[in-house]
C-alpha cells in the first residue's frame, strides 16, 4: 500500500443512486481531486467528508492511468476517517466459496458444474483479496507509534 499526504485541490464530488427491487436503494459516493500533482479518487457507500483545502492522508494504490485509488482515507482537517467497505465483501467471500465447494461436491462430474464452481471460487478469492487490501490500507493510516510491530519491547 502506498500512502500519500497533502492538501485537496480541484475537488469534484458525485454520487450515484441505484434501485433494485430485490435489494432496495443503494448510494455510491465518489470524490475526485488532486493532492499535489497526483489525481486521486475515493469511493464509498457513505458521504465523503472532504472540502477544497483540506489536508488528507490517503492509503491505496496507483493505477496505470495515473489515478491514485484511495482504499482508506483520513481527513486531518476535519478529523474524520473512511474506507472502502471490506466486511460485506468478506461475508460474500465465505458464501461464494461455500457455494462453489457445495456445487463441486454435489454436482461433481458435470462440466457446467465444474465451470460454475471454478467461477464462484475465483470470485470469492478476488473479493477476499480486495478485503485484505482495504484492511491493509486502513492499517497504513495509523500513526507510526500506534502500529503493532514485531520485535523486542523496551
Amino acid at each position: 500500500m502506498e500512502r500519500i499526504q497533502g492538501v485537496v485541490t480541484d475537488l469534484r464530488l458525485g454520487k450515484t443512486v441505484m434501485y433494485k427491487k430485490e435489494t432496495g436503494t443503494s448510494t455510491l459516493h465518489a470524490a475526485v481531486f488532486k493532492v499535489g500533482e497526483r489525481q486521486c479518487k475515493i469511493v464509498a457507500n457513505h458521504p465523503i467528508a472532504i472540502e477544497e483545502g483540506d489536508e488528507v492522508i490517503l492509503s491505496g494504490a496507483q493505477r496505470s492511468d495515473n489515478l491514485f485509488i484511495a482504499l482508506a482515507h483520513r481527513n486531518v482537517t476535519r478529523r474524520v476517517e473512511g474506507h472502502e467497505g471490506w466486511a460485506t465483501r468478506l461475508v460474500l467471500t465465505v458464501l461464494l466459496v461455500a457455494a462453489g465447494i457445495w456445487l463441486g461436491a454435489v454436482l461433481l462430474g458435470g462440466s457446467y458444474a465444474l465451470v460454475l464452481t471454478v467461477a464462484l471460487l475465483a470470485s470469492g478469492v478476488l473479493m477476499a483479496w480486495r478485503s485484505v487490501q482495504v484492511v491493509l490500507s486502513i492499517l497504513a493510516l495509523r500513526p507510526a507509534g500506534k502500529r503493532k510491530t514485531k520485535g523486542k519491547r523496551k
